[in-house]
């Protein structure tokens, strides 16, 4: 079973998790951890199925709205995706198809009809450099307990927290390490790699390869539409605009909006790492992604 633990930082910072397994899981998670990772094995999958999988504030959001105008043929800006991690499993059982499911779990956490092939998996990855300093941003907005206690804390602390792997869903350098390993050993077809460096300026290209992925058929005019409905600038709008979708989304910001889009940059962590952090991280980053099959664009 999952236990309720405090961590903190050197300089005094602190937040409380969920942990199991040797890994760390925010408080909201359903159930108590095992029993939920254990439903999510087994679940029954739909040939239609399409799993979001990222690592926190790498582009989930904006991948669910890709794939479901996508799968739908509708245009209409779907707010956010409902996330493995935090719904019970019968409510999942009950949505309609065609479903698009998210999670920050990785692929070894998937259900085992998806390891062996059913479904599509659109796995979406962001240079670390710019992750942190998302979820600094994010965090500002929320008040969710949750991230009371973890991104209103220092930068120096959310930071060291970050590097250690002491925070929600673990080290993102073991999450590209997953990942890794899932890429040499994987040999079903059923997954798709995007870049959110690549993607920012050249989303035409990106929505047309996630079209042939996921084998629908819809002709250019369409896939213009889906491009230019799904701009960041556009995403902004939306995302400003739409109420949040559930309790959930509400209870952990004030203004009862989507706070999932901000700038969409690449390299706006400069304006929040010092020199020496910065050193301090690439030195990090070389030892432990180095031999890595993944590379990263930082501006």
């Amino acid at each position: 079973m999952a236990e309720s633990v405090e961590v903190h930082s050197a300089d005094g910072s602190f937040m409380n998790m969920l942990k199991y397994d040797g890994r760390y899981y925010v408080t909201h998670f359903v159930g108590n951890v095992k029993d939920h990772l254990a439903a999510i094995d087994v679940m029954d999958v739909r040939e239609d199925d399409t799993f979001i999988l990222s690592y926190p504030k790498s582009g989930t959001h904006w991948a669910f709205t890709l794939a479901s105008m996508l799968r739908t043929g509708e245009t209409a800006y779907r707010g956010s995706p409902t996330f493995l991690d935090y719904t019970d499993m019968q409510t999942i059982d009950n949505l309609p198809s065609p479903r698009v499911l998210a999670t920050h779990l990785t692929f070894d956490f998937m259900p085992k009809q998806v390891k062996e092939g059913k479904g599509k998996v659109v796995a979406i990855f962001r240079n670390p450099k710019d992750v942190i300093t998302s979820l600094r941003t994010f965090g500002k907005k929320m008040d969710h307990k949750d991230f009371q206690k973890v991104y209103k804390t220092t930068w120096e602390g959310l930071l060291e927290f970050y590097m250690d792997g002491r925070i929600f869903y673990g080290s993102w350098f073991e999450y590209i390490q997953n990942w890794d390993k899932v890429r040499r050993e994987h040999k079903e077809t059923n997954i798709l790699y995007l870049t959110y460096e690549d993607m920012i300026p050249d989303l035409r290209s990106h929505v047309q390869k996630l079209a042939v992925f996921l084998e629908v058929t819809f002709g250019p005019e369409f896939l213009d539409t889906v491009t230019e409905k799904c701009t960041f600038r556009n995403m902004v709008t939306e995302a400003t605009k739409a109420v949040a979708p559930s309790k959930q989304w509400k209870d952990m910001t004030s203004q009862k909006t989507l706070p999932i889009y901000r700038k969409g940059e690449v390299g706006d962590w400069k304006n929040f790492f010092t020199v020496s952090q910065n050193e301090q991280f690439d030195q990090v980053y070389k030892e432990k992604i180095e031999t890595s099959s993944f590379s990263f664009r930082f501006e």
